[in-house]
């Protein structure tokens, strides 16, 4: 599924480049995106709300790693593992890394993300 590689190594382009038009428009309508110790985030106008916070404090250096990508019929999904930089108070950067599942639903002529979920492999910090 090289669309699909490729439709997520542009999702973090974007996020790189602080694109929110473009990364939110990799998602469909009524999406739903699942970030670790946060409730459920649905619809992409939620989604963008959402990830308007990590975004503007500085989140970046996002990159993907596809581990493997399914398709049966127009659904698609694909895991791996992200890496990305954090901005820390001190000025410092912590260095984030965990694994993702990401489903996708061809629309049309385009695959769209319809359910998005990450979680960071490092402990929680109190």
């Amino acid at each position: 599924m090289v669309i699909i590689r490729r439709t997520g190594n542009e999702w973090a382009r974007h996020w790189n480049a602080g694109d929110l038009d473009n990364v939110v428009g990799a998602y469909a309508s009524d999406a739903v995106y699942l970030p670790p110790h946060h409730q459920a985030v649905h619809g992409r106008d939620a989604i963008r709300r959402y990830l308007q916070g990590p975004l503007r404090h500085g989140v970046t250096g996002l990159a993907f790693d596809v581990t493997w990508i399914k398709q049966e019929s127009n659904i698609a999904w694909d895991v791996g593992t992200y890496h990305m930089s954090m901005p820390q108070n001190d000025g410092t950067k912590m260095e984030d890394h965990g694994k993702y599942l990401t489903v996708w639903k061809r629309m049309g002529a385009k695959w769209l993300i319809i359910a998005d979920a990450w979680s960071s492999d490092l402990a929680p910090s109190n």
